[in-house]
Parts: structure tokens; sequence; C-alpha cells
């Protein structure tokens, strides 16, 4: 059958039909980018290529085994990747009903900010990292402990709060889908120059931040100070309502495109509202301004 006789036999069954594929497997894809499932997915083509190559070329053991591997793949994925799947579901339900997910959302962020609140007045430091698109624990030392409860002022406290039995609160906590994932997360230290007045963990939150889109908020016990990170640039000291609003832009800001990173946005730094030094500590300037004043956060 050669191409014309194809397209005279297509009708718009097929049509529809291609157009139906290709949206679900647009959406699919979009729905798994900077997640662990993708490379995962790509592996599973690669072997549904190699089986069929080794069919058509009759080579029966080859054939044979990558057969019996892709009858089971299904099952390995699902054991694997469930997180991945839970969160899957969860978007694609949070995206079928915008007004839900809205709900939940003001909801964390209030639980959010009233955490922050009586932690600072408390002077208890801490690192609370809310996941983006792109999957965090890839570039984290330490993926911390699992913890999979609901978002709850008592629970953020309980797990930031200094004692020698809690042994997760040295590390940053990780708040996925509006829910505690994890905790005693060890974030990667950002290499570059900083004012002298942030520790380990503001460069913490700056390194795990300049290799995803996640918003890391900073509580510093020694000045009581409420801080954002967004993209490597840290932002000046926040009261609760400037808090509440950096959350709300970051909820609903669009989806990173592709090979973005963070560091490199120039828009993001005018948004931070941040005073920038050069990492050869020259002493060169670069005042970014969003139209409120804003104290200096100097960063390398």
């Amino acid at each position: 059958m050669n191409l014309d006789d194809l397209l005279a036999a297509l009708t718009w069954r097929d049509l529809v039909d291609f157009v139906l594929l290709f949206t679900i497997a647009y959406a699919a894809l979009r729905l798994l980018k900077g997640t662990r499932a993708l490379p995962a997915l790509v592996l599973v083509a690669l072997l549904a290529a190699a089986g069929f190559v080794a069919r058509e070329l009759d080579i029966v053991g080859v054939g044979v085994l990558l057969r019996y591997v892709l009858e089971y793949i299904i099952i390995i994925l699902i054991v694997v990747f469930h997180q991945e799947l839970r969160r899957l579901l969860v978007r694609v339900g949070q995206r079928l009903m915008p007004q839900s997910r809205r709900e939940a959302a003001e909801s964390a962020v209030e639980t959010l900010v009233a955490s922050c609140e009586r932690l600072v007045k408390g002077r208890v430091g801490a690192l609370l990292i809310l996941e983006g698109e792109l999957d965090v624990l890839e570039i984290c030392t330490d993926v911390g402990k699992p913890i999979d409860a609901p978002l709850r002022a008592e629970t953020l406290v309980a797990l930031t709060v200094p004692h020698s039995l809690n042994t997760a609160h040295d590390g940053a906590i990780l708040i996925r889908d509006f829910r505690i994932a994890r905790a005693g997360v060890v974030c990667p230290l950002s290499t570059r120059v900083l004012d002298p007045r942030f520790g380990t963990r503001h460069r913490g939150a700056i390194g795990v931040s300049e290799d995803s889109d996640a918003l890391v908020i900073v509580l510093s016990e020694e000045r009581g100070e409420m801080r954002v990170v967004l993209g490597g640039v840290i932002s000046e000291s926040l009261d609760s309502g400037e808090l509440e609003e950096r959350i709300y832009a970051w909820i609903d800001r669009p989806p990173p495109s592709a090979g973005e990173r963070g560091p490199g946005s120039s828009a993001s730094r005018a948004d931070m509202g941040v005073e920038l030094v050069d990492a050869e500590g020259s002493g060169a300037r670069a005042q970014a301004k969003s139209g409120a004043s804003a104290s200096p956060g100097g960063l390398g």
C-alpha cells in the first residue's frame, strides 16, 4: 500500500483517534516532566522497540526475554514509582477541579504562615521547602525521613523544635502537594559568596533553589527573620503578610519552561528585590527593586 492509498483509506474517526492519542501522550509527558518516572518510561519504550526488532529479525532468545520483561513491567513500575503515580493522580484531580485546589492552597498557606510566625516568635530556626514541578530529592545529599502527614502547624512546629529526641530537626522539611512529605532533608550547599549574616541554613536554601523551581522559606533563630529563596535569590526580611503574598505568587506562577534555571532568570531577581554582590567581592553592586524599598540581602 502506497501513501496515496493510505491517505484515501483514512476516515474522520482515524483523525480523531490520532488527535486523542497525541493529546493523552503530551499531557502525560507534561505531568511526568521533572520526575524519576520519565526516564523509566523512556527505558520501557526502548525495550519495546528492541523487542519489536528482535521479533522481526527472528532473534528468539532475546525476543522471549523482552516479551516477559514487558509483560511484568507495569507491576514493577507501580511498585517502584507509587509515590510519583500518587502525585500524578493528585495533580490531575487538582487541574480538573481548580476551585478545590485553590481552597486547599489557601488552607495550606494559612497554616504555613501561622507556623512560621510561631517559630519566629519562639526563636526556632527552620528550613521549609515547597516543592514545585521538579523533584527536589534528586539534588539533595540526604532525602531525610518519610513523614507523609497532613500540613498542620502543630506537626511543623514539632518537627523543627531542637531536641535530642528529634533527629529530624537539623534538616529541611519538604512540603509536597500541600502535605508534609519528608523531614531531615539535607540540602546541597551553594558555593556562591554570601553576606556574612547568612549561615549554613541560608546557604542550603540557596543551594536547593538554584537547581529547582522550589520556594524555600528560611527562618532565622538568631535574628527572628523570615525570608524566602527562589531561583537562588534570597529576599529581604518579610513580615507575615509579605510572606503570604510571596507564597501565593509562587503558587500562581506559570510552569517552568524547558531548560529554565532559577539563577539565570533576571526576572526572578527583580521580583525578589535584593542587593547582589559579585563572586569576587569587588564591591560592585546591582540594586534590584520590586516597587517597595527592600533591605539588602547580599549574594555572591
